[in-house]
């Protein structure tokens, strides 16, 4: 686990970073960049890779996964959720200068690019690109911020 300068949180962070459950083990990366705030009640799992940019702001309540428990399938119908096993589809990046509203969920195998912003109570489920504005069950693209290069270096 990696957290850069300046990181900020308010009560309640949970993080939980596994290298083994049910015997299998994993090589799990938590990197969180420089000026990331967060506020209250967020949790964070990994058993494989979430990487947070700089400059991210989390609203309260966001729960960021890079893995699921247990198949949603015929695979696990009849095991006890809790012995059910842990697997990832893939990592959760979330680029520099991202918003994160309130309640939001993201799941494994998604990047949120640079510049975007997140809607209160979404369930992100798949990427998007930077400057992104999504939201919604699961969240969708609402608009794209058009900017010009000149004002993004300010």
């Amino acid at each position: 686990m990696t957290i850069g300068d300046r990181f900020g949180s308010l009560e309640r962070l949970r993080i939980e970073i596994r290298d083994e459950f049910a015997g299998t083990k994993f090589t799990p990366q938590l990197i969180i960049g420089d000026d990331v705030k967060m506020n209250y009640n967020n949790h964070i799992g990994c058993i494989n890779s979430v990487k947070i940019g700089n400059n991210v702001l989390f609203a309260s309540n966001v729960f960021i996964t890079d893995h699921q428990h247990g198949f949603i399938d015929e695979r696990d119908i009849n095991v006890i959720p809790t012995n059910r096993s842990l697997f990832s589809r893939g990592p959760v990046v979330i680029e520099d200068n991202v918003w994160i509203g309130e309640n939001v969920v993201i799941m494994p195998d998604v990047t949120i690019g640079k510049g975007s912003i997140i809607g209160a109570n979404s369930v992100v489920t798949k990427s998007f690109p930077e400057y992104s504005v999504l939201a919604g069950m699961p969240a969708r693209l609402l608009k794209s911020l058009k900017i010009d290069q000149k004002d993004n270096e300010k």
